[in-house]
């Protein structure tokens, strides 16, 4: 495994650690109604009652997605990329080069999401206690428009790589 996917996999256990460790020492003191839904100007707008499931989902959906995202890590072919359709037509090397790209926008996505997921879980937990707390949009469309961007880009690239490998053969 490289080092950049190494690291890229440290970052999103450590977010979901630190959203579970968020979740737990904000447990105590949380009142009965917690926020669950922000509203656009970033400040809650739907409540619901306190409880396990409503505390820890994120940190769970956290942990699930690691595990999506190791799956896909080792079977890149899975991913939900146009051009890994094409992959079959390709010789190994070329193969090779399209799964370590997709490798790299996966583990990009996997922690871009993780910001998102423990940024929120914060902030519904931060809201919960001090009510004029919100989410601030700038964050969260920045931290979206950095995953729109990403995903866009690492597409089209693997698109034209594996297409300029069909076209070479």
């Amino acid at each position: 495994m490289k080092l950049q996917y190494k690291i890229a996999f440290a970052t999103i256990i450590s977010l979901a650690i630190t959203s579970w460790i968020i979740a737990i020492v904000y447990w105590a003191r949380l009142p009965e109604v917690i926020p669950i839904h922000f509203g656009i100007s970033g400040m809650a707008d739907d409540w619901a009652d306190k409880s396990i499931i409503m505390v820890y989902l994120l940190p769970f959906l956290q942990t699930l997605m690691i595990a999506i995202f190791t799956f896909v890590y080792h079977r890149p072919q899975y991913s939900n990329l146009p051009s890994t359709m094409w992959l079959t037509t390709l010789d190994q090397k070329h193969k090779d080069l399209a799964y370590d790209l997709i490798r790299t926008m996966d583990m990009g996505v996997a922690v871009i999401v993780g910001v998102l997921l423990t940024y929120i879980t914060y902030g519904m937990n931060a809201s919960a206690i001090n009510p004029s707390w919100g989410l601030s949009n700038t964050i969260l469309f920045s931290i979206i428009g950095l995953m729109m961007a990403w995903i866009i880009y690492w597409t089209v690239k693997i698109y034209h790589i594996t297409k300029k490998a069909i076209t070479h053969k």
